[in-house]
C-alpha cells in the first residue's frame, strides 16, 4: 500500500530567496543516498515545503542524510476526504488513536482539525476505538500539500541541519578522536570537508554521513578551503600559523561530551 516516503525540512524552510537552492541540494543528496544503498525509486519530487520519494522500498539510509527533520512512509493519494478517511481506517490496528492532520493547501476545504474531526468520527463509527490525544496507541498522520493527500504513522527523526554541499568546503586537523567530531559538525552545517592528516587516523565512521561530498584525507591544507577547524577545547585553544579563519566547533565540548557523541555515531 505504501508508495511514498514524505521528507520533511526545517531549517532550509527559514531560507529566503535562496530557499530552491537549498531544497534542490537535499533532493540531490537524497538520490546519492538511495543510489548508494541501492534503494530503487521511480522519482523524486519537491513541492514546496516537503521532498517526496516515489518508492515502495526501504529508505531507512535517509536517517543520515543532513537536512532531513523528519520523514515518514506514507501513502499518496488524491486529496479527498472519503479517500483520506479508507486509508487512515486501513491504518487503525488496535487500542487507542489520534487523528494529526496539517493541511498546507488552502485549496483543500477543511482545516486541519475539520479533517482531524472527520476522520476520527469515521474511524469511531467503524470500529468504536477511543480517542486518545495524549498517548494513542495509534497516531494517524494526515498531510495536505500540492494538491495531494499523504496519510502515514510514524515518523523518523533525521539529523537535521543542512545539506553537505551548501556551505562552503573546510579542512579539518586530523589530530585525534577529537577531529572526527569537529568534521560532523562541520558537514552538518553544509560544508564539505577534507581532513589534514598529522596523524593516522580511521574516518571511515564518516562515510555514512557524506551524502553530497566524499570525506578525503590529504596531506596539505588544499588552496580552496575557506576555513581551519580546530578541535580545541574550552581552556585548551591555540593559536595556529594562517590566513585562514579558524573555527573551533568543540570549544564548548567536554571531554565526557566528545565520548558520548562518538559512541552515537
Amino acid at each position: 500500500m505504501y508508495n511514498c516516503y514524505a521528507v520533511r525540512y526545517h531549517e532550509i524552510a527559514l531560507k529566503g530567496k535562496n530557499r530552491a537552492f537549498f531544497e534542490r541540494k537535499l533532493a540531490e543528496n537524497i538520490r546519492v543516498c538511495l543510489k548508494r544503498n541501492r534503494v530503487l525509486f521511480d522519482r523524486i519530487r519537491r513541492p514546496r515545503g516537503r521532498i517526496i520519494v516515489h518508492t515502495r522500498e526501504d529508505c531507512s539510509a535517509l536517517k543520515y542524510v543532513f537536512g532531513i527533520s523528519s520523514f515518514s512512509r506514507a501513502v499518496e493519494l488524491e486529496a479527498d476526504i472519503d479517500k483520506i478517511k479508507d486509508i487512515a481506517l486501513h491504518f487503525y490496528t488496535k487500542g487507542s488513536f489520534k487523528v494529526s492532520a496539517q493541511r498546507s493547501d488552502k485549496r483543500f476545504s477543511l482545516s486541519s482539525q475539520q479533517i482531524n474531526e472527520d476522520v476520527g468520527r469515521f474511524i469511531i463509527g467503524k470500529t468504536g476505538a477511543k480517542v486518545d490525544l495524549e498517548s494513542p496507541d495509534v497516531d494517524i498522520g494526515v498531510e495536505i500539500f500540492d494538491g495531494n493527500a499523504y496519510v502515514f504513522t510514524e515518523r523518523t527523526d533525521g539529523l537535521s541541519g543542512l545539506p553537505i554541499g551548501t556551505a562552503g568546503k573546510v579542512a579539518v586537523l586530523l589530530e585525534s578522536d577529537k577531529s572526527i567530531v569537529s568534521a560532523f559538525l562541520m558537514l552538518k552545517r553544509g560544508c564539505s570537508v577534507v581532513f589534514v592528516k598529522r596523524k593516522d587516523i580511521d574516518v571511515s565512521v564518516l562515510d555514512k554521513y557524506s551524502y553530497g561530498s566524499k570525506v578525503n584525507v590529504v596531506d596539505e591544507i588544499p588552496f580552496d578551503v575557506k576555513a581551519l577547524v580546530a578541535n580545541d577545547m574550552m581552556g585548551s585553544v591555540r593559536s595556529y600559523d594562517t590566513k585562514l579563519v579558524v573555527l573551533r566547533p568543540l570549544a564548548s565540548f567536554t571531554k565526557e561530551g566528545i565520548g558520548r557523541f562518538l559512541k552515537g555515531l
